[in-house]
């Protein structure tokens, strides 16, 4: 443990200077998130931005604690150790002890046996007697994603997610494909909203400030989902903050 603090007391000049600069950086994101809070049009941007805010306040509160820390283990646990001398035995106390090398006996451990389970085999019909014949094993009906890919619910033409189709089994990792254009372009979302088909409810979960032309929309990771059916919806927003009608799809996820 001394080995240790030795150790933060030599870079602690190092670590004061990374916390610095990281403070520095947060400093920044918090009069950047301060203006973005302020031209906020939507509540969830607006939403976002106090979440952020949150994030810049606990790397802060990380900040100090890293620092008091080292302060702590680079000046005060040293000189406490060196301070207290380690107690030594009177002479009159000390004891000799003499290593012996008698092995120690070797305890034999069981060998596991296997044992087979034996395997029911089916009774003998009499002669005579009637065979009853199992019912066939029903075979499970496919889930409602086995209408994958019929067309997305996209009124208007400059918002569309074109894949994957609407009803589609997605899990991992997928990509939102489709379109987000406007002639008074500002910036596009897409949201998230659980069950099928879903009309409110959603959840801010990416946006874009660029117009595409049926490319990437959104990388989303499955496994922050449940199982189930999950309505996505992409909205382009103009320069007046307006927007079309959003286009919505509904995807089933299987984790």
């Amino acid at each position: 443990m001394v080995v240790v603090f030795q150790v933060i007391a030599t870079y602690a000049p190092y670590i004061y200077l990374v916390c610095g600069l990281t403070a520095l950086y947060q400093l920044y994101r918090l009069w950047q998130v301060r203006e973005e809070r302020r031209q906020a049009i939507f509540m969830l941007e607006r939403e976002r931005a106090v979440r952020e805010l949150s994030g810049i306040f606990s790397v802060a509160l990380l900040l100090l604690v890293i620092m008091g820390f080292t302060y702590f283990a680079s000046r005060t646990i040293p000189q406490a150790i060196v301070a207290e001398p380690e107690p030594t035995l009177p002479p009159q106390f000390a004891l000799a002890i003499t290593p012996t090398n008698t092995p120690l006996p070797v305890t034999p451990s069981p060998t596991p046996t296997e044992t087979a389970t034996p395997t029911p085999e089916p009774p003998t019909p009499e002669p005579g007697q009637r065979t009853i014949e199992q019912p066939p094993t029903p075979t499970p009906e496919p889930p409602p994603a086995a209408q994958a890919g019929s067309p997305p619910l996209c009124p208007d033409a400059r918002s569309v997610i074109s894949s994957p189709g609407n009803g589609a089994t997605v899990s991992g990792v997928f990509t939102l494909i489709g379109t987000a254009t406007h002639e008074q372009f500002s910036y596009y979302k897409v949201e998230f909203a659980p069950g099928a088909n879903a009309q409110n409810g959603f959840t801010y979960l990416a946006d874009g400030r660029g117009p595409v032309f049926n490319g990437a929309l959104a990388s989303i990771n499955s496994r922050g989902f449940a199982n189930g059916p999950w309505t996505f919806q992409l909205t382009v927003v103009d320069l007046t903050g307006n927007y079309p009608e959003p286009c919505r799809v509904t995807l089933y996820i299987e984790n």
